[in-house]
């Protein structure tokens, strides 16, 4: 008996009353209706004794209040909320309400179940669900869907260049991977991805982080099989401020209003070719110790040669091409072009734009000068570009 692909929604909602009935109203107007919805309401339990943050756990009652008469989608609403139910010393984030959500979600799913994590401040448009399904559906060993992603602007001149700038570093960084072919070029933001529930058992489910879960929940479900990095429907992020993690969107476009850019900069195209030209040589270092482009780094990191155990513990040639992959995860990866970064960020980000995509962008363009609108036009480009490259990939 062939059982049918159930859908299942996943969203975390911290302060959201304002924000979440404009996705409830999207996911009504979806082409596909046959799915259920998962919100986990949350918030530190300490939170209810503090006068500054209470407004936020009363803001989370008015959200349970306005869920519980919502009649028109199958929905289940997770409590870590209410005074005795919020999270517990160093246990709180957005990590751990998408851990609670695809916990309680697969503990009812099938293998062949389908995952979408969302934020309650996302916007989709109607055939977005059907979209992703079909991915899963043509791509049956698939594990994971990292879905192609846009952010509306607001119509505030500062917060929408901080915006756009680090949305333009997001793009930068993903098209320089898949230009040099890495099976690590994915953008993974937690409110536009989708996995299947086969994936998730296999990697042991995520690892709840105060912020960065998506980043390392990705990396580990590309090492354990298939991701998919083009759908037809995007993903319309929030581009608003937030403090609520460490890093992310939110933080960096408050750091970015601010001038501080210093955690996402435009990093050097030679540390990229370094990359690539390394992930070259892997057939060859199968046989013996050759150069690499980043022996350097290697050495300072590791301090050991790190070609030769992999040679000892893998066989044959596929599986420790693979293992070196392994080895020079996504992670890895950003720590390389950091550590070789040398060049001024800007104008790398100036360089490549217009001789690598030939983009007509002034010589002197600042991000604080140029008006919004030369900016947005820009960030199409790259979003352009980033989807022509997405789409011809397809899946890594």
């Amino acid at each position: 008996m062939i059982k049918v692909m159930k859908i299942f929604i996943a969203i975390p909602a911290l302060n959201e009353f304002e924000n979440i009935p404009e996705l409830l109203k999207d996911l009504k107007a979806q082409t596909v209706t046959d799915f259920k919805v998962f919100v986990c309401i949350n918030n530190p339990d300490e939170w209810w004794n503090d006068p500054v943050k209470r407004i936020k756990c009363e803001n989370n009652v008015k959200t349970m209040q306005m869920l519980n008469l919502e009649q028109r989608l199958d929905l289940t609403i997770i409590d870590r909320f209410s005074p005795g139910k919020g999270w517990k010393g160093r246990q709180r984030g957005v990590g751990y309400a998408r851990k609670e959500l695809f916990e309680a979600i697969d503990r009812i799913a099938d293998d062949e179940d389908i995952v979408i994590s969302l934020d309650a401040d996302t916007r989709i448009r109607p055939g977005f669900i059907s979209s992703g399904r079909k991915q899963f559906i043509s791509h049956k060993k698939a594990m994971l869907l990292t879905n192609p992603y846009y952010h509306n602007l607001t119509g505030n001149d500062a917060h929408d260049r901080a915006i756009l700038r680090y949305e333009l570093y997001m793009r930068y960084y993903l098209i320089n991977l898949l230009l040099i072919d890495s099976p690590y070029a994915f953008s993974a933001l937690g409110s536009a991805i989708s996995f299947s529930v086969k994936g998730y058992r296999k990697i042991s489910g995520i690892t709840p982080k105060e912020a960065g879960e998506d980043f390392y929940f990705v990396n580990r479900m590309k090492k354990a099989g298939e991701i998919l990095i083009w759908n037809d429907e995007a993903v319309y992020p929030s581009a608003r401020e937030s403090d609520r993690v460490p890093f992310g969107t939110g933080p960096a476009v408050i750091k970015g209003k601010s001038g501080d850019w210093d955690s996402y900069p435009f990093y050097d195209k030679e540390g990229f070719e370094r990359i690539g030209e390394t992930c070259k040589l892997f057939p060859k270092l199968f046989k013996a110790d050759c150069e690499t482009p980043i022996d350097e780094f290697i050495q300072r990191s590791f301090g050991e040669n790190i070609w030769e155990p992999l040679r000892k513990n893998f066989k044959t040639e596929k599986l420790f091409v693979r293992a070196c992959h392994e080895k020079i995860d996504g992670l890895r990866i950003l720590q390389i072009l950091r550590y070789y970064q040398i060049g001024d960020s800007l104008k790398n980000f100036i360089n490549f734009s217009v001789n690598e995509l030939e983009m007509p962008i002034k010589k002197d363009f600042l991000f604080d000068k140029t008006s919004v609108v030369e900016i947005d036009a820009v960030r199409n480009e790259y979003f352009r570009i980033e989807s022509e490259l997405r789409k011809k990939t397809r899946s890594l």
